[in-house]
């Protein structure tokens, strides 16, 4: 059993949940998922740069952005899906399952040709009068283009099928698909050298033959194990407005929130070209590997928020949402510290020669990450109640001001690196309106937060980073200062969240599996 799953355990056992070790088996699932997709999505980055180029690269992070720009959509509605779906299996109704299903499905259908039709009218009509496209790949990007949406249009379908598989904690299945996904990726950029024809569109047409392939085996595994899996016309009322209603916020909010984000990508296009989306294009690879390896965490944990929220155990509730900010906040720690410091040479080793920016951007990114982590469990507590309307227009109109505040500071002449800046400090103010409303919907104490979350995690982070940077400055870099500062830092990260990150009663708790593992191992 990994660390990680242990600490979850941990933190289940001290809110007394029965399915201590189901959860600690879907937690192992989904680290060995992130470790794996991690290390391929790593090394396929780095054969995709030098094959397509800087420019190439750039190009396709900026117009083939539209299909990670809309998972964010796809990522707001399979949250309502997967929401709706657990309640449905708590409650033992198989005709209140398949209708969530079917509606959930229809909907996304409904979604999926909307966005159709404004990606083949306003946004094609964008793509050819107002990006930086370099002379003479016009028509690669009118190529990639068009893959981009067609795959987006499958994977936004395959959502209500892996909701599915999260509602009924098939992890291992989900991990499996999430592995295959990446060592096909992978596969491709390992055969795209050999192609003759343009290599960024052959990679844009490659990638839509696998989204393509894994809407197909998400289908038949679903269809083939779950009963609720097949689409019927049926119209239920009340729960079809009570799902567009959670889900039609959370599209709201998704949507703004990835307009602030392809908009920044396309502020830095019109006024730095494709080579600074290259880097930009790097340094959100790097951040949504990170953000996956707590995501694996609190996906764990996210199932047992609702039902203790259902539940009406707040005490407990509010102590899981506590114990979950601050272990995902130092599991965070636990592996961006190293990258932060040795960002430098990590580049060089992974990629060679970096587009310039990179590992500033990088280092920015990772600050704007820790908001992002320490805010996950407490907007999945708003989740739980259900009360999605004015956290998503306070917020979201908050992180779309993003867009004007860095095209003002861009046409003032001010340098990339403070469009990070920027939309760190807006993550941030965000993560107060988010606690704002959580303790408004479901009685959670901002006073414990600030002290028990911020306070604690900001004194122990500070003491985790000190130590390595010390060493840091006085080593060479390369393998030898790597592997010096990695190991300090491991050391150091570990003693910090023992004695100070968990509480006490974690501590005994952690100690007596500990010792578990050990005498298994021993006899």
């Amino acid at each position: 059993m990994s660390v990680c799953s242990l600490l979850t355990l941990i933190i289940m056992t001290q809110n007394t949940i029965s399915n201590n070790k189901s959860l600690a088996k879907n937690t192992l699932y989904l680290y060995l998922r992130t470790f794996i997709t991690m290390i391929v999505g790593l090394y396929a980055s780095r054969i995709v740069l030098q094959v397509l180029g800087a420019s190439d690269f750039g190009l396709y992070n900026v117009v083939g952005g539209v299909l990670t720009m809309f998972t964010m959509i796809s990522s707001a509605l399979q949250v309502g899906t997967q929401r709706f779906l657990s309640f449905a299996l708590g409650e033992s109704d198989d005709e209140k399952l398949k209708k969530t299903f079917s509606i959930a499905l229809g909907l996304h259908f409904i979604v999926a040709i909307l966005v159709l039709a404004l990606a083949e009218t306003i946004g094609l009509w964008f793509l050819n009068n107002y990006l930086n496209i370099p002379d003479g790949r016009e028509q690669a990007a009118l190529y990639v283009y068009q893959f981009t949406i067609f795959g987006f249009m499958f994977s936004f379908i395959q959502v209500p099928f892996q909701s599915c598989l999260i509602a009924h904690e098939k992890m291992s299945i989900y991990a499996y698909m999430s592995i295959y996904d990446a060592v096909m990726k992978l596969a491709i950029v390992i055969v795209l050298p050999f192609l003759t024809i343009d290599k960024l569109v052959a990679y844009g047409a490659l990638l839509l033959l696998l989204h393509f392939s894994t809407v197909l085996i998400y289908n038949i595994y679903c269809r083939k194990n779950f009963s609720e899996c097949v689409f019927s016309i049926s119209f239920d009322k009340n729960l079809t407005r009570e799902i567009v209603y959670y889900s039609g916020w959370n599209i709201f909010g998704g949507s703004v929130n990835l307009f602030a984000n392809q908009g920044i990508n396309i502020l830095l296009n019109i006024f730095y070209g494709t080579i600074v989306n290259a880097a930009r294009g790097l340094t959100v690879t790097v951040s949504n590997i990170l953000f996956q390896f707590i995501t694996s965490f609190q996906m764990a944990a996210d199932p047992q928020i609702i039902k203790l929220y259902a539940a009406k155990e707040l005490d407990k509730f509010h102590r899981l949402l506590i114990n979950s900010c601050r272990i995902a906040t130092y599991l965070y720690f636990l592996v961006a510290i190293p990258v932060f410091l040795e960002i430098n040479f990590i580049l060089k080793f992974w990629l060679g020669e970096y587009p310039t920016y990179t590992n500033v951007f990088i280092r920015i990114i990772l600050i704007e990450l820790y908001f992002k982590t320490v805010n996950q469990p407490i907007l999945y507590s708003i989740h739980a109640s259900g009360k999605m309307k004015w956290q998503n227009i306070v917020c979201s109109t908050l992180l779309f001001m993003m867009f004007p505040c860095n095209w003002i500071v861009l046409e003032y002449g001010c340098t990339p690196e403070m469009v990070f800046i920027i939309s760190a400090l807006f993550w941030g103010i965000n993560n107060i309106g988010c606690l704002v409303f959580s303790n408004k919907y479901t009685g959670l104490s901002i006073r414990d937060v600030i002290i028990k979350v911020y306070g604690n995690t900001i004194l122990g982070g500070s003491i985790m980073l000190l130590i390595p940077y010390l060493v840091s400055i006085n080593v060479t870099e390369g393998w030898m200062g790597f592997i010096i500062v990695c190991s300090v830092s491991i050391i150091c990260s570990i003693v910090v969240i023992y004695y100070w990150g968990i509480t006490d009663g974690m501590r005994q708790l952690l100690k007596e599996k500990l010792y578990k593992q050990i005498n298994i191992i021993i006899h």
